[in-house]
């Protein structure tokens, strides 16, 4: 296991959200830590998507989702689906 230094305000920040819940700061650090991760590699993901930079497919692979989860995110996302019909007849081989 490795340890990871946290700014005096995180933590404390960790310590009552903790005190909420009613769980051990050393068991919702992590689980939020990943949780955020998750939610910022997405955010990359789309903004990627959004400006071109990489496919429809590349974008559903890199978040580790099919074709149909990738176009509920993107519609959420109010993100104009760039999805030709050649892109949608490789993807069903």
């Amino acid at each position: 296991m490795k340890s990871v230094k946290l700014q005096e305000n995180l933590y404390k920040e960790a310590e009552r959200v903790s005190k909420t819940y009613g769980v051990k700061v050393q068991d919702i650090i992590p689980k939020d830590l990943k949780q955020g991760l998750v939610v910022l590699n997405e955010s990359n993901v789309l903004q990627l998507y959004r400006s071109r930079k990489i496919t429809f497919q590349k974008a559903a692979a890199m978040l580790s989702i099919d074709i149909w989860e990738m176009i509920e995110k993107i519609k959420k996302a109010d993100i104009h689906i760039d999805y030709s019909m050649e892109e949608l007849a490789e993807d069903f081989v």
